[in-house]
């Protein structure tokens, strides 16, 4: 019975500990451009609220993170053209961490991103920054998952 509450215990701690780091980060990195609530500032940075970019692929998020973002982007039927800078000097536990929260808050419903998917992607460090057409299509993996979720 001790086992168990410890495990419980310990699971419950793991669950809000990154939790508290992870809004930390977010005020920190995130906050001026997207806002508290995920929602962007309208015509000039987008929201992250809902977002299908952030419900998308988590890789996209990832190397926007490691690479930065230049160029147009349609976010919620809205065009954006601000450029959003890399943040690679974070490490991958708090980029994990900070794009988990987004996934997980502001009304978005993603999987977690771990410290081992930023790290496989790490050695996009110093590549130019992203375009557009550099990501995966939002739309077009949400279609294939389903396509492959009938199977």
């Amino acid at each position: 019975m001790m086992k168990k509450l410890l495990t419980i215990s310990a699971l419950i701690a793991a669950t809000i500990i990154p939790t508290f780091g992870s809004a930390e980060i977010y005020q920190a990195k995130c906050f001026a451009c997207h806002q508290a609530n995920g929602a962007g500032i309208p015509n000039v940075f987008p929201p992250l609220a809902e977002s299908e970019w952030v419900n998308g692929p988590a890789e996209n998020l990832i190397r926007i993170q490691l690479r930065g973002l230049t160029g147009e982007i349609m976010v919620k039927g809205a065009k954006y053209n601000m450029a959003m800078p890399a943040n690679a000097a974070m490490t991958d536990e708090d980029i994990a961490s900070v794009l988990t929260y987004v996934r997980s808050n502001f009304g978005n419903k993603a999987d977690a991103i771990t410290a081992d998917e930023v790290k496989a992607l790490r050695s996009e460090v110093g590549k130019p920054m992203l375009t557009v057409k550099d990501l995966i299509d939002p739309a077009k993996a949400a279609e294939k998952k389903k396509d492959e979720e009938k199977k």
